[in-house]
């Protein structure tokens, strides 16, 4: 079992916190990286305006798929998604027809997370924690539910399809293009 870093509750830690070279990070934020520290997880953040709203955990799947877990604050919730599928590996619209059809069979078999397609027509999967229930065993849960349905599309929708995974470069990582 991981133990998280313990949390003050000063008030100066309930505003927002300034680290290295002028960025900020949310007291939320600064929850989820002593989580990922206390889980022993690799992770990149990319200040944008001077503000970390956003940690990316990367790791590579039992078949050598590079997949980048993503992690922000959405209203009270702590949203962990990842990007499975290019819209260009899907092929015409027959077979995003049948691809969405299993899709939807999977949210209903799957606990924890759903899939979804961005308006590009990627497919992702998606897992949300409600801010006031977070602790380490809560986000540690979200965050396998999604590695588990990353790898349940790599080694059980993907081989029905016949399609072929590839790496979705990080400045493409976007839920909402």
């Amino acid at each position: 079992m991981f133990a998280a870093k313990p949390f003050s509750e000063s008030k100066q830690l309930r505003e927002t916190l300034y680290h290295k070279k002028g960025t900020r990070m949310s007291t939320v934020m600064e929850k989820v990286k002593g989580y990922l520290e206390a889980m022993r997880l690799t992770y990149e953040v990319r200040p944008e305006g001077g503000k970390i709203d956003r940690f990316y955990v990367n790791f590579v799947d039992p078949k050598d798929n590079k997949f980048s877990v993503v992690i922000d604050q959405v209203a009270n919730w702590l949203r962990f998604w990842a990007l499975v599928l290019s819209h260009k590996k899907i092929g015409g619209s027959e077979k995003q027809i049948a691809l969405n059809t299993t899709l939807l069979k999977a949210n209903g078999d799957l606990a924890e997370v759903k899939y979804f397609i961005t308006p590009k027509g990627d497919v992702g999967i998606v897992g949300h924690e409600g801010l006031k229930a977070l602790t380490v065993d809560g986000f540690r849960q979200e965050f396998d539910a999604v590695s588990f349905g990353i790898y349940y599309f790599v080694t059980k929708i993907a081989p029905k399809h016949n399609l072929r995974i590839a790496e979705i470069p990080k400045d493409q990582l976007s839920i909402y293009s």
